[in-house]
């Protein structure tokens, strides 16, 4: 104490000093502490983001894989080997409703190469000598017959019909000329079944023109250009023109039609094939959008006052004056992506087997003849559907202080879509004339995505059009048992097959 007494003002001025430079120092070791703290939350704060967003960039690709034919809309070509998920695929799921197994079902009638009664020729195979004596057979007693059938073509030859117009004088001086056939065009040319084979060959097996001049040659003996094979193709859409038309008004008077669209290429852009069709009509056409412009050029809409099966595109909605209803098959592989890509399966699986059970109730009860489900069972099928949406949404909620991502986007939509257009989903259990899903719609533009697949894009619009025309008169034709060929023959005799207004439906 006495020390401290006698240590001079210079002195305890110098340890004031020191200890107010000590408090500055350690106010500005605090101060960058607090700065590198700061800075290390915003390090955490912006790793925490990048951490959100890869994570939602993995799922994302992991649902892109996650993609097969059993949950999306990808053709079963695309599927690559053991890529599916260790689901049931929507198929196997319907076959397992109905009691049905994979292959040809029981009961059903079997196909193979019958014999004829009548054949075209017979040859008689007998023996000359006994295999034991041998003795002479050529007089012995016929003991019994064994037949056997073989099937095969005659060799190619082109036949030439030479067709010679005569003119003759009247006794009035009068002279009269006749007229050559619809197929005498010029001094010399193909018939019509000549054209009906190229024509078939090109858009029916979708060759491309010069194998198909090399198949006319090899199969049928006729040496024809890639020249005349794009003119009698043109030629051919060009005689569609009054049965597209007949078509088209059979197909605004039916009770049902399915309505689809699907894309193409026209050289760097793409385009668009939509169809109106149902199980005896078939209406394709050629556009340059996929939307209401499209639609509507096909020529069923806006006028259409029946009930229209789609896939559940917006712009399809936009038409009150049509009853709707929503492909099932579409569904059963969202709802298959959603128990996969989202991890949803309870809800999925329970409204997939719900969907599955009002189309196996409605089919039976159409077998037993009647037009509509009792209203006890459909007040059980609605309890049971709105119980599972009521799920759907507990499963999907809002997340906090964020934007739903792209994968609960889906599944949240899908769980709004079965709340928002139950009518329209279940417009098959309530209209028994309404199929269960769209697929007859699918695979009446099935040959031009196999176009697409063969020849990867269309160099014209009018190539894309004549496909539309030719195969909209194949397919209605084939619809209603008439031979591909026969009718294609009777294009080109100037006399077009036209579809019986009687059997058009749904």
């Amino acid at each position: 104490m006495a020390e401290e007494q006698q240590r001079s003002p210079v002195e305890l001025q110098q340890d004031n000093d020191a200890l107010r430079s000590q408090v500055e120092l350690l106010q500005s070791q605090n101060t960058s502490f607090a700065s590198q703290v700061e800075l290390l939350q915003s390090q955490n704060t912006s790793l925490a983001s990048q951490v959100e967003t890869l994570t939602t960039k993995i799922a994302e690709l992991e649902k892109r894989l996650g993609r097969n034919s059993s949950n999306s809309s990808f053709p079963p070509s695309s599927d690559l080997f053991g890529s599916k998920a260790k689901t049931e695929s929507p198929n196997r799921t319907v076959r397992r409703a109905l009691g049905k197994k994979q292959g040809k079902q029981s009961g059903t009638e079997g196909k193979h190469l019958a014999q004829r009664i009548d054949p075209d020729e017979i040859i008689i195979h007998f023996p000359t000598d006994c295999e034991r004596c041998g003795g002479d057979l050529s007089n012995a007693v016929i003991d019994s017959v064994e037949t056997r059938q073989v099937f095969d073509l005659p060799e190619p030859k082109l036949i030439c019909i030479e067709h010679r117009v005569q003119k003759r004088r009247c006794s009035c001086g009068k002279i009269t000329a006749g007229s050559f056939p619809p197929e005498a065009t010029g001094f010399s040319s193909y018939g019509p079944r000549v054209r009906a084979n190229a024509v078939y060959l090109l858009a029916r097996q979708h060759l491309p023109m010069q194998r198909c001049s090399e198949a006319m040659a090899d199969l049928f003996a006729a040496p024809v250009s890639t020249g005349f094979l794009d003119s009698v193709y043109t030629e051919a859409a060009d005689l569609c023109k009054p049965f597209l038309s007949e078509v088209l008004t059979q197909l605004k008077n039916s009770d049902v039609v399915h309505m689809d669209e699907t894309s193409d290429r026209l050289n760097k852009r793409s385009i668009w094939f939509h169809v109106a069709s149902n199980k005896t009509l078939t209406l394709l056409h050629a556009d340059a959008t996929r939307g209401r412009k499209g639609v509507e050029a096909t020529g069923v809409l806006p006028d259409f006052g029946g009930v229209a099966v789609h896939d559940r595109l917006g712009l399809y909605f936009d038409y009150t004056s049509v009853t709707h209803a929503v492909c099932g098959a579409h569904l059963i592989r969202n709802l298959a992506s959603v128990a996969v890509v989202c991890n949803q399966t309870g809800w999925a699986d329970g409204m997939t087997k719900l969907l599955l059970e009002m189309k196996c109730a409605g089919e039976d009860a159409v077998e037993l003849g009647h037009n509509k489900l009792s209203k006890r069972k459909l007040t059980s099928f609605f309890r049971r559907y709105d119980d599972i949406v009521a799920i759907a949404f507990q499963v999907n909620p809002e997340p906090a202080g964020r934007k739903r991502n792209s994968i609960e986007r889906e599944s949240y939509n899908l769980a709004v879509a079965f709340s928002k257009l139950k009518p329209e989903i279940t417009r098959f259990a309530t209209d028994l004339r309404v199929p269960f899903s769209n697929n007859q719609g699918e695979r009446d533009f099935r040959m031009a995505k196999l176009h697409k697949k063969i020849s990867g894009c269309f160099r014209s619009m009018t190539g894309a059009e004549r496909l539309a025309a030719v195969r909209s008169y194949i397919s209605t034709a084939q619809k209603q048992s008439q031979d591909a060929l026969d009718v294609l023959t009777m294009l080109f005799r100037g006399e077009p097959w036209m579809p019986s207004p009687l059997r058009s439906g749904p």
